[in-house]
């Protein structure tokens, strides 16, 4: 029998004519007959072959029960997870591996600090006349699922009637634990300017993180939650409508 085609030309036309897609993408080495045809075909031992253009890349195999499978470069079923990265995933946690990708991207996208609110997004030098101070229980506080004006602690022991949504959203985003005082701007336009200009601020840095944890992990789902870790060392807040 002439030799009209070279070792990688033979597997990937193997591979084509006598895989079931349906069922895999690749080949099983014995079960499909592939290594006894190569045997005839070439007259050489047809293990080494696979191996040394699983190596080049040429093709890709997985060891099976009874040989392996073979398959053209890119269409292999990736490697099954290790426990503790599939438990890591579980409890939506990153993997520890790529931890110190939080602190690389935080130096790329907050070269010069963060901003703070309320006093990054208000006009400089407000005057004291034009802001309110009212008093807040230095507990965590959240917008009533009921009223996208009335701000309440978790067990309700505290509430507060806020004169709009920006208002209401404004006090959410400028309470820290343990703080009992928040001042508050007169001007309903000055309000909504701070509030839009964090709220894009937040966006902002989601956005760049996210951008950043794809190109150094090509994963979505670790970038995901590299980004909420990222979210809460700078302590972002924001409210869905």
């Amino acid at each position: 029998m002439s030799i009209e085609y070279n070792y990688e030309e033979f597997f990937k036309l193997a591979i084509v004519r006598l895989r079931n897609t349906s069922k895999s993408l690749g080949i099983h080495s014995v079960y499909t007959g592939f290594n006894q045809a190569f045997r005839e075909y070439f007259q050489e031992d047809p293990v080494k072959i696979t191996q040394k253009l699983a190596n080049d890349g040429k093709i890709a195999i997985r060891p099976v029960k009874g040989g392996v499978m073979i398959y053209l470069p890119g269409e292999a079923p990736t490697r099954a997870e290790s426990g503790k990265s599939v438990l890591l995933k579980i409890l939506k946690k990153p993997p520890e591996n790529d931890k110190g990708l939080v602190e690389k991207v935080l130096t790329e996208i907050t070269p010069k600090g963060t901003r703070k609110f309320p006093e990054d997004f208000l006009e400089k030098d407000i005057e004291n006349d034009k802001m309110v101070e009212i008093e807040v229980p230095g507990t965590p506080l959240q917008i009533d699922p009921n009223s996208q004006t009335t701000i309440i602690s978790p067990k309700r022991f505290y509430k507060y009637e806020a004169r709009n949504p920006s208002e209401a959203k404004y006090i959410i985003y400028a309470c820290e634990i343990g703080q009992k005082k928040v001042k508050i701007p007169k001007d309903n336009f000055a309000l909504l300017k701070a509030v839009a200009g964090y709220e894009k601020y937040c966006h902002e840095i989601r956005d760049q993180s996210f951008s950043l944890f794809i190109k150094y992990t090509n994963d979505e789902e670790v970038s995901e939650l590299l980004t909420k870790e990222i979210e809460q060392k700078l302590g972002l807040k924001i409210i869905k409508n």
